[in-house]
């Protein structure tokens, strides 16, 4: 009786080109494109200067952001993603709507508070009128992104219905109130731990005013 010989695999060759970049490599590029916006602002930074100064190929740079426009939402998102991350934290989390709420509101406005965040935000206000496509593309990834995951708290602890996107926009509002307005107005605006306290302290206490169920568990 023959065996018939099965051919035999040649093996698999190891792929060629750069492995991809890790969190830490992908943050260091981020930082370095923070510093040339925030240097150039949004219409002349040069991908080709972000490159040179991050020390990496333009080849590289586009594979993890296709356009300039990508590279600011990165930035962007290197901030809002702080806050994102935490969400399933607090979906699964055993701890009052008003205490998680004291929190989410802290981070928010933590974030709005942060000198670059800040200045970053004023390049998006004095851009978009002659690039609406960077604005609407930072309010569909970071904004609405954001009020859809505060939305599913609320849900989850049936806070505001039976319009849960209507009361993540309102306790939004209520924890910024005219900050926004003062701190474009205003690039020295600086505000203390205790002050960022104060305010959404107060802002939670308002929100269970106009959503007092919330508050009965």
């Amino acid at each position: 009786m023959t065996s018939r010989l099965q051919p035999q695999r040649k093996p698999s060759r190891p792929s060629r080109g750069r492995p991809p970049l890790g969190a830490v490599e992908r943050m260091r590029i981020l930082g370095v494109t923070a510093a040339v916006f925030l240097e150039k602002g949004f219409a002349r930074a040069n991908t080709n200067e972000i490159a040179r100064r991050a020390r990496t190929s333009k080849q590289t740079l586009y594979a993890l952001f296709p356009t300039k426009a990508d590279l600011f939402v990165g930035v962007i998102g290197a901030h809002t993603e702080r806050l994102f991350a935490r969400h399933p934290y607090y979906i699964a989390s055993e701890k009052p709507p008003r205490m998680a709420l004291n929190e989410i509101g802290q981070t928010v406005l933590g974030m709005f508070t942060n000198p670059e965040f800040q200045a970053l935000y004023r390049i998006v206000v004095a851009e978009a009128q002659n690039f609406p496509y960077l604005a609407r593309q930072l309010r569909r990834e970071c904004s609405e992104r954001g009020y859809a995951l505060l939305a599913e708290y609320l849900r989850s602890r049936r806070i505001g219905r039976p319009n849960y996107r209507r009361a993540a926009d309102r306790f939004v509002s209520l924890v910024l109130g005219d900050f926004l307005l003062n701190g474009m107005l205003n690039p020295n605006l600086a505000w203390s731990r205790r002050a960022v306290l104060t305010r959404v302290h107060c802002a939670v206490d308002d929100f269970f005013l106009i959503y007092p169920q919330g508050e009965i568990r």
